[in-house]
């Protein structure tokens, strides 16, 4: 809020649908981290002199101008940067010292870091770019001015905004680029290929014979058989558009992860509720959130007893608060106790419990439903051609699913058969479905191999060249397009062993599954007592296997269940510190 020597209190995004934005969480914990007392609005403005009226009040921190104000903006502000001014757009505007509003450009900087981030093979080499918008001068500038791309592949609809564009371009950049205007999907065959390509225009199903048309063109550049190189899409809602989903199915390098939570992981659910915990996942700049069965229980028991209609009813709310904070639901977890029951009348419940979860997961607006390997101790098998079997079965039901739903299988590290990634892959390699693949999780792997919290030393025997010979293996075996997301999570190392006297000790119970459910960790909380080789084994996913996609930071732990109020929001800002380090470390 504003002070007696500040008045800024309120930063603005401004445009057409924008109320879906990602943006205003990420922004608030910004510019609290700043030091900043300031409110980030995504505020819809029909007009551009709307948002100008907006930037005029006394109490305006700044803005942001998105679709389709970048060049109309221009020309209501007191000044432009050099940066503005050279790109002929304009996506963000703050105050100076004399109070004047001030336009810049700063999506250049930003196309230049992921395109560079992601391969800097590509310099010198043509490039594509969607769209002849704000965003689309920046882009221009980016390919050729840092990049050093002579040739740009121009695919847009609209002809007149291209002749707008076409000569921009010649006027500033006179010879030196060569903008080839690609109309008609024949044109692609005879261009030389290209490493970038860029798309700066909404997601959006073509209607018309040109919409139909600039598809066409894309999925030309797209399935390319030369090299593959970088693919950005700058539209963010769906993190997964259809551009970027056609990248990746050819080949092509995207930007390759964002930090996901699981809700759990917020407090459990008879303590702390389902929206307060996604507000926090929020706040903390989460993108996407793995959601409990649990966390739908309690939600769906205040609108009156647990049954099929108030189930539904708490996936709706779940997905409409989701929607609200422009969090994606990655995942719904875990589908219990499933592979190699030996009561096949227990199996045949199971899957028609599935049958509830399949509508559960389309509300929630995922396609993906984790099974975790069964760790009952009595009633299971351990025979491989029955648990393939099973896993065959719920696989070949996603299949007939509209859209598709996935399953991404777990090996716990105390599962009474499936335990080691090893296990997991082998039943992965013989289900042999599309829609089958599984969670990689670092506490489950290290876990597994190099720690024992029953021992007096916390690790297992030859520890170290155990998970190392265990990894190297993983990134030689298996399949990246199997893994569907990934789990980053520490534990604490015991001071005594977990065993019989200990206060984690229940009878009956492997140790691993005790230490799992009371002392998880964020990454990089050796002060808490973390000491597995968490930053090797992601890696290992990451880089090692080039994983791209979902890393969610799941933890387990008795703090879940502290009543104190402050637990999500503790637990969530634990959570982004450790995935903004991890980040940092392997230069995601």
């Amino acid at each position: 809020m504003p002070s007696e020597t500040d008045p800024r209190a309120y930063a603005y995004l401004v445009g057409v649908g924008v109320t879906h934005s990602i943006a205003p969480p990420m922004h608030n914990y910004i510019a609290k981290a700043l030091g900043h007392d300031w409110t980030f609005i995504a505020k819809e403005c029909p007009t551009v002199e709307d948002a100008v009226e907006l930037f005029r009040r006394s109490d305006f921190a700044g803005g942001v101008v998105t679709m389709p104000y970048k060049r109309t903006i221009m020309d209501h502000l007191d000044g432009l940067d050099e940066y503005a001014v050279r790109l002929g757009a304009c996506n963000n505007v703050y105050r100076t010292s004399d109070g004047k509003l001030r336009g810049t450009n700063t999506d250049w900087r930003g196309i230049k870091g992921c395109l560079l981030g992601a391969s800097a093979e590509g310099r010198g080499k043509p490039a594509v770019l969607i769209g002849a918008g704000g965003a689309a001068r920046a882009a221009i500038f980016t390919l050729h001015d840092q990049l050093e791309c002579q040739q740009i592949y121009l695919v847009n609809r609209d002809r007149d905004e291209v002749q707008v564009l076409l000569e921009e371009v010649k006027q500033v950049y006179g010879d030196g680029l060569e903008i080839v205007y690609v109309e008609r999907v024949e044109q692609v065959a005879g261009l030389p290929s290209p490493y970038y390509i860029v798309g700066t225009v909404p997601d959006a199903e073509p209607s018309t014979p040109d919409e139909v048309e600039v598809h066409q063109i894309i999925g030309s550049f797209l399935s390319i058989p030369q090299e593959k190189g970088v693919l950005l899409d700058m539209c963010f809602k769906p993190r997964k558009t259809r551009i970027l989903q056609a990248g990746q199915a050819n080949g092509w390098k995207t930007m390759p992860c964002a930090p996901a939570i699981a809700s759990m992981s917020l407090g459990r659910a008879w303590v702390h509720s389902l929206p307060e915990k996604l507000s926090q996942a929020a706040k903390a700049g989460f993108k996407g959130v793995e959601i409990f069965y649990e966390d739908l229980e309690y939600l769906a028991k205040e609108k009156g007893p647990v049954n099929d209609s108030t189930l539904l009813a708490a996936a709706q709310e779940t997905r409409a608060i989701c929607d609200h904070y422009g969090l994606e639901v990655i995942g719904m977890q875990p589908f219990l106790f499933y592979e190699g029951l030996t009561d096949r009348a227990q199996h045949r419940e199971k899957i028609e419990r599935l049958k509830l979860w399949f509508v559960i997961v389309k509300i929630l607006g995922t396609d993906i439903i984790q099974i975790p390997s069964n760790f009952q101790s009595e009633g299971i098998s351990g025979d491989l051609d029955l648990i393939v079997s099973d896993m065959i079965e719920v696989a070949d039901m996603g299949l007939k699913e509209e859209p598709v739903v996935r399953f991404a299988y777990e090996n716990l590290a105390w599962g009474t058969f499936i335990s080691t990634w090893e296990d997991l892959w082998e039943v992965v390699r013989r289900v042999d479905r599309p829609n089958f693949g599984c969670c990689l999780d670092t506490f489950n792997i290290a876990g597994r191999v190099w720690a024992d919290p029953a021992s007096a030393s916390g690790k297992t025997p030859d520890a170290d060249a155990a998970l190392a010979a265990s990894i190297q293996n993983l990134v030689r075996t298996v399949d990246v397009n199997k893994v569907f997301y990934v789990q980053v999570v520490d534990a604490e190392r015991m001071q005594q062993p977990l065993i019989e006297g200990h206060p984690f000790y229940v009878e009956g119970q492997p140790a691993r599954m005790s230490w799992s459910r009371n002392a998880r960790l964020f990454l990089y909380e050796q002060e808490r007592g973390g000491y597995l080789p968490v930053v090797q084994v992601a890696e290992a996913f990451l880089k090692g296997l080039g994983f791209e996609g979902w890393v969610s930071m799941e933890l387990f732990s008795r703090s879940m269940a502290d009543p104190d109020p402050t637990v999500p929001e503790t637990h969530a800002q634990r959570g982004i510190k450790a995935w903004s380090r991890l980040a940092e470390e392997l230069d995601l």
